[in-house]
C-alpha cells in the first residue's frame, strides 16, 4: 500500500472512531476538524523533511544579524549538522561572501516542524546550546540573538572568512580610505598614519521611548573624550575617521581636535566596511559598533555603562558585561 493510501486509511479511521463517540455533534465536528489538520500537518512535515541541518530566522538588521549567522556557522560546525536553512531572508547574503556557510532557504517552510530553542539571554553566553546532544539527523531550530563573543570561540579566523565584505564594497570603501588621506595631506597626515575608527550610536536610542524605558544608554561627552585621549596618549600621529547616526552631535563634541573626518551618505555595510578598514575602533554602544571593532582586530575601547540598572536590558546581560565584550577590550567612563 502505497504511503499516501496508508495516510488516507487512518484518517478515515480516525475520523469514524470520532463520530462514533457519545458527545454534541458540534464537538464532534470541532474534534475531526483538529484531527484532519493535525493529520495533515504531520504528513507535510513527513514530505518535506529536514535531515540534519539547523534552522533559524534571523531577527533585526545588519548587525543583529551578523551574531546570529556567527552563532548558527559554529553551531552547525560543532553539532556535525550539514547546513543552514533560513526560514526568511538572508540580509548579509549581498554584502559578505559568506564562504564557508552551507546555507539554503527554507522553501517548504518545513523548519516550523522542528524543536526550537531560544536563548535565554540576548547579550550574554547560554550554554544549553554548548551542551545540547543531537542525534545523527537531527533537525533543530534555534532563535536568539546570541551577543557573545564566547559563541565562535576558537572559530575567530573562520568567522571572519564569513564576513568578507564583497568585492564591489570592499573596492569603494578602499577608495574612499584613500581619498580621506590624500585630502588631509595638508595637515600631515600620510599612509603611515594611525586611524581610528569612530562610530556613534545614539538616533532611536535616544528618541525612541521603547528603547529608553528598555534600558538603553548612549556614550557621554565626557567618554568620547576620555576615549580620544586615550589613543592619543598612544599614538602621536593620529586620525579619527567618523560614521554613525547622529553625525551632528559627534561634530559637535569632537570640534576641538584637529584631525577627525566625518563621513556622511553611505550605506549601513560601506559604513562597517570602512570602519573595519581602519587600525582601531572606538566605538559608543550597540552591535554595530561591536563588529566594526571585531573585524578591525585593533584596540577597542567602549563605552562602560551600556545599558541602565535594573532594566529589562540590564538583564539580558546576564549581570555583567563580560560575555559580551571580548575580554582584551578595554571599557572606559
Amino acid at each position: 500500500m502505497s504511503m499516501g493510501r496508508s495516510i488516507m486509511k487512518n484518517l478515515k479511521n480516525s475520523i469514524l472512531i470520532f463520530f462514533n463517540r457519545k458527545g454534541k455533534l458540534s464537538l464532534k465536528i470541532l474534534a475531526a476538524v483538529f484531527l484532519i489538520l493535525v493529520l495533515f500537518w504531520k504528513s507535510y512535515c513527513f514530505i518535506f523533511k529536514l535531515d540534519n541541518v539547523v534552522c533559524v530566522l534571523i531577527q533585526g538588521r545588519l548587525a543583529n544579524a551578523m551574531f546570529q549567522e556567527a552563532f548558527v556557522y559554529t553551531f552547525a560546525k560543532k553539532k556535525n549538522k550539514a547546513a543552514v536553512v533560513f526560514s526568511g531572508e538572508n540580509p548579509l547574503a549581498n554584502i559578505f561572501t559568506l564562504e564557508g556557510l552551507n546555507w539554503t532557504y527554507d522553501n517548504t517552510k518545513s523548519c516550523s516542524c522542528y524543536s526550537m530553542y531560544e536563548d535565554k539571554w540576548d547579550c550574554a553566553f547560554d550554554d544549553t546550546f554548548e551542551n545540547l546532544h543531537l542525534h545523527d539527523k537531527q533537525t533543530v531550530r534555534v532563535l536568539g540573538y546570541f551577543q557573545s563573543w564566547k559563541y565562535f570561540k576558537g572559530h575567530e579566523k573562520e568567522i571572519r572568512r564569513l564576513f568578507t565584505f564583497k568585492q564591489n564594497i570592499e573596492e569603494k570603501t578602499h577608495s574612499i580610505l584613500l581619498s580621506i588621506i590624500s585630502s588631509l595631506k595638508y595637515k600631515g597626515v600620510t599612509d603611515k598614519t594611525v586611524l581610528v575608527g569612530v562610530h556613534i550610536r545614539r538616533g532611536d536610542y535616544v528618541s525612541n521611548k521603547v528603547f529608553v524605558d528598555f534600558g538603553y544608554n548612549v556614550a557621554s561627552e565626557i567618554y568620547m573624550h576620555n576615549a580620544v585621549k586615550f589613543y592619543q596618549r598612544r599614538y602621536s600621529d593620529l586620525l579619527f575617521i567618523v560614521c554613525g547616526n547622529d553625525i551632528p552631535w559627534a561634530r559637535q563634541v569632537l570640534q576641538e581636535y584637529d584631525r577627525v573626518y566625518f563621513v556622511e551618505g553611505n550605506t549601513a555595510s560601506e559604513d562597517m566596511a570602512l570602519l573595519a578598514g581602519t587600525h582601531h575602533t572606538l566605538m559608543t554602544v550597540g552591535t554595530f559598533g561591536w563588529w566594526i571593532g571585531w573585524l578591525t582586530n585593533g584596540t577597542t575601547v567602549y563605552y562602560k555603562h551600556n545599558f541602565r540598572e535594573g532594566t529589562d536590558f540590564m538583564r539580558q546581560f546576564h549581570g555583567s558585561t563580560k560575555e559580551h565584550f571580548p575580554p582584551h577590550w578595554i571599557g572606559l567612563e
